[in-house]
């Protein structure tokens, strides 16, 4: 029996002998180099773990936890903090004709930095540095999830070395 597949380039249906599956070979219309998957029959059916009940409540109760926390530093300011005096507000302070979307803004400090255009990432930085304590803990928080939003063509490693070195400039 023979393995039929559609070669990625031009659609075409391609019939491959079995001994050829799990290698690459060449589209005999457009002459692409084209992956020929195993038969069915020699996949090996890797099962599923069974789900922890108990794993999966730790885990939603966390995920309420961080909308909760994150919900709390959203509408908090510095004055709500108890036992410690407001301040007047300084010039690092985001006032209230001023609305910053942090996340946004450090997603945008990532794709400055990726593209090199440090002009850009130095506006962003000035800007959430009016945001005070807020910016850095939206910073934090992006950084905390398991995978920062997804930036194009940005690798999840590269991202958070970036969202570390704009948390460093807003200290």
């Amino acid at each position: 029996m023979s393995i039929e597949l559609h070669c990625p380039q031009c659609g075409k249906v391609i019939r491959a002998p079995e001994d050829a599956g799990g290698k690459k070979g060449k589209c005999p219309y457009c002459k692409r180099s084209v992956y020929i998957p195993l038969p069915e029959d020699e996949l090996d059916v890797i099962p599923l773990a069974p789900i922890d009940p108990d794993e999966e409540a730790r885990e939603a109760k966390l995920r309420r936890e961080s909308a909760q926390y994150a919900a709390a530093i959203t509408n908090a300011t510095e004055s709500d903090t108890p036992g410690k005096p407001a301040r007047p507000p300084s010039a690092h302070d985001a006032g209230p004709a001023e609305v910053i979307d942090f996340k946004k803004e450090a997603l945008s400090f990532i794709v400055a930095m990726r593209d090199s255009k440090l002009d850009e990432a130095d506006r962003i930085v000035e800007k959430l540095k009016r945001g005070g304590a807020r910016a850095r803990d939206h910073v934090q928080g992006i950084m905390v999830d398991e995978m920062p939003p997804a930036v194009e063509n940005v690798p999840p490693p590269l991202a958070r070395g970036f969202l570390q070195a704009l948390l460093d400039r807003l200290a």
